[in-house]
Parts: structure tokens; C-alpha cells; sequence
């Protein structure tokens, strides 16, 4: 993949993006920036822009699409620690305004602590697949969608990670969380159909899926 780089050390294989990454702060003019812990500032909930904020950030002459392109293509390259953020900064490519940029500044200054950071794979005894689903409630609070996250291990290495708003309001935590799981669902059976033709693993027949509502496992089990 373009932008990435591969190395290979004691029985590992790891991916990062770090060059890209530099580039990323040196364009911004983040390089000096203070590094801080989470991709997004805790308990914050984004939000539509006013009239005020749109201008303010029109006035930069800043493509926002853009912006928020570059850190997409980090989340879906070596980073699944920027899911969440870039769905959340995504919901507004068609209207953004000065706190959006603000939040991508703030991915930014995150970036700028966590850029030698990568996927290892390799190294692991077990060969196997596992997934992990889960959602919120509702917490996108201009529309009370909720939003889907899942991801899913092969030897015990991410090869699969989403994060997405829900494209429908859910009336219950088990409708959200059963949602996500279907979306979980359909990746798996992409994935494993892909490892089987590609040889990888010709006699798998079920996967662990991890799911922490009640409600959402039982509809699940029938």
C-alpha cells in the first residue's frame, strides 16, 4: 500500500505510516504541537456548525474534505485508533465550521505523540479468527443515531476495524447493538469466503463473536 512501510524483525511483521504521518504535522504545522493521549477531546459530542462557525472557517481557505482525507487514510491503513474520530469529523464534510477544524487539530496533536505506532503481525502460536461488535446508544445527539463499531483478529492480529453512524434511529441499546452485529456479520462472511479461496484457512467453520448486550445476543441466538 502506498504510504506505508513494512518491516520485519524477530518472527514480526509490522506496518506503520510514520513518514506520512510527519508529513501530515509538517503541512499542518502541528510538528511542535503537545502531544495528547486521545484521538478526541473525552464526553465531547460534535455538532452540527452555526451560521458564525462556517464563516470563521471559511475564512481560513482550508479544504476540510481534505483534511479530514488524510486521516481517513491513516484509519484505514495502520491506525484503527483513528476510527472513531474521522466518523465523528466525517459527519460534516457538507457543512463544517471553526470546532470541526478544531477537531482535527486535535487528532493532529494526538498523531503527533502516537506516530511510530503500527500493526504487528506474526509471532502468535494460535491460528484462528475472532470478531468483537459494539454500539451506542443514540449518542449522536443532533439526530439520536447510534453508532456501529466492530472489529475482527486473525492469529490474534487486527485485519478488520469500522467505525460508522447508523443510518437508522434505534429504539433500544439491543436493537444498536444487534445492527452493528449484522454489519459485523455480513465483513465475516466476506472475509472468511476470501480466506477460504485464498488458502489461508480451508477447514474454518465457525467464529467467535463477542457481543456484550443480552438483549442483542438472544434475538442473535434465536
Amino acid at each position: 500500500m502506498l504510504g506505508v512501510k513494512v518491516s520485519q524483525r524477530d518472527g514480526y511483521i509490522m506496518l506503520d505510516q510514520q513518514h506520512y504521518t510527519k508529513s501530515l504535522l509538517e503541512l499542518y504545522g502541528m510538528s511542535d504541537s503537545q502531544p495528547i493521549s486521545t484521538p478526541l477531546v473525552p464526553n465531547s459530542h460534535l455538532m452540527p456548525a452555526t451560521a458564525e462557525e462556517v464563516s470563521e472557517f471559511n475564512s481560513l481557505g482550508i479544504s476540510y474534505r481534505s483534511t479530514v482525507g488524510s486521516i481517513n487514510y491513516l484509519s484505514s491503513a495502520t491506525h484503527p485508533d483513528l476510527s472513531f474520530a474521522v466518523s465523528c469529523l466525517s459527519q460534516f464534510l457538507d457543512r463544517p465550521g471553526i470546532k470541526h477544524w478544531q477537531g482535527f487539530l486535535h487528532v493532529l496533536q494526538y498523531l503527533n505523540g502516537s506516530q511510530d505506532l503500527g500493526l504487528n503481525y506474526g509471532g502468535k502460536d494460535h491460528c484462528g479468527m475472532s470478531a468483537y461488535s459494539d454500539s451506542d446508544w443514540s449518542n449522536y445527539q443532533a439526530t439520536r443515531q447510534s453508532i456501529t463499531g466492530y472489529l475482527s483478529c486473525f492469529n490474534q492480529c487486527l485485519v478488520v476495524w469500522k467505525t460508522r453512524k447508523q443510518p437508522t434511529v434505534s429504539l433500544s441499546t439491543a436493537k444498536a447493538e444487534y445492527k452493528s452485529l449484522c454489519d459485523l456479520t455480513l465483513e465475516l462472511l466476506w472475509l472468511t469466503q476470501w480466506c477460504q479461496e485464498s488458502g489461508i484457512l480451508q477447514s474454518l467453520k465457525r467464529i467467535p463473536v463477542y457481543e456484550d448486550n443480552q438483549g442483542c445476543i438472544n434475538t442473535a441466538n434465536g
